[in-house]
């Protein structure tokens, strides 16, 4: 009975302030995880659960404004707040692949998986803008040794220099920011376990020669990474507290099948606070990244070895901006973010 009151205490103080709003796909009617959802021209508010749901205090809907719900495999939907309701859905429409950017070969020597497409990046402390890069990249997927490495092709970087500032002007201890968060965001993580199950995946297909033109249903495969790792990290003083980490994977055209992954996003929440402090303040540090799939295809060890030692893998801040530009108009991919580029000389830079 202990245990039942603080719950259903929790859970009433909850309706009371809070509404929840619940992101599905438009085909499939699937719940649509790490969606990022913006108030207005420039405030960040949440990031969708892999369940495809969030969080918005009421107090925000009551103001007369514009929300807006992105995700790099799906249209953005602006929706006014007076229309929000509690317990409301949403629905945002897929982008369509084209089977133009699969490339298929039966006598392909299958020993990397190359993945080339469009990422994004953000980095937040305290729901405010730390940092944002965008840019294009290529993963080789070594199919033997489950290792990846990446070539960066593009890279566009912007960083809230004056927010830096002044939150290391607020911390005591250097060392805090510096285990917190770098000042650039990274670029997309294929983790360990979504590796695994995509060279799994290749195991357990047969690829053809003749692909349909049917575009069909998406399949996600969600990872909810909390469970299976230590939460609370004490570092000199410091304490982390992952809250939240979780990846997901699409696949196009129902298919379960590598040469057909669509995208692959990442989210992770984590409270950082000081012992000094009695652990009570400190702030939460957030980042989401997302990688949207433009080609993929099978190579040999040799063209691999040919591909590195005929150009030299860039580092990720390479910041070729005509490359990414030719890129963006080629497949019509996203522009930054309006919340982004709405604060770009207030606060943001271009690195």
């Amino acid at each position: 009975m202990k245990k039942f009151i603080p719950s259903l205490f929790f859970t009433l103080i909850l309706q009371i302030c809070y509404s929840q709003i619940v992101i599905f796909d438009t085909i499939n009617k699937s719940p649509i995880p790490n969606v990022s959802v913006v108030l207005g021209s420039n405030k960040f508010t949440t990031i969708s659960d892999l369940d495809g749901s969030v969080l918005i205090t009421k107090e925000l809907l009551n103001n007369d404004n514009t929300i807006s719900f992105s995700h790099i495999s799906y249209q953005p939907k602006f929706v006014k707040t007076i229309y929000l309701k509690q317990n409301d859905t949403i629905f945002l429409t897929p982008i369509a692949r084209t089977l133009n950017d699969v490339v298929v070969s039966s006598n392909t020597i299958k020993d990397y998986l190359v993945l080339k497409g469009f990422y994004r990046s953000y980095l937040f402390n305290d729901n405010i803008v730390y940092g944002y890069s965008d840019g294009i990249v290529e993963y080789y997927i070594n199919l033997k040794k489950n290792e990846v490495s990446r070539n960066s092709l593009s890279n566009k970087i912007i960083s809230n220099r004056l927010y830096v500032r002044k939150f290391e002007n607020n911390v005591k201890n250097n060392l805090f920011i510096k285990i917190g968060n770098s000042v650039n965001p990274s670029l997309p993580i294929i983790i360990k376990q979504s590796l695994s199950h995509i060279i799994s995946t290749i195991k357990n297909n047969n690829d053809t020669n003749e692909l349909t033109n049917n575009i069909g249903n998406s399949i996600k495969v969600n990872y909810d990474l909390l469970k299976s790792e230590n939460n609370i990290r004490n570092i000199f003083g410091i304490r982390i507290e992952l809250l939240k980490n979780n990846s997901s994977e699409e696949f196009s055209d129902g298919r379960l099948n590598p040469l057909y992954l669509k995208s692959i996003s990442n989210n992770s929440r984590t409270k950082i606070s000081l012992k000094s402090e009695g652990y009570l303040k400190g702030y939460f540090s957030e980042t989401l990244q997302e990688f949207y799939v433009l080609k993929s295809n099978y190579i040999s060890e040799e063209t691999y070895r040919k591909i590195k030692t005929s150009k030299s893998f860039q580092i990720p801040n390479s910041n070729n901006i005509e490359i990414l530009m030719e890129y963006k108009n080629k497949f019509n991919l996203p522009n930054t973010p309006m919340f982004i580029e709405n604060q770009i000389g207030s606060g943001l830079e271009m690195k």
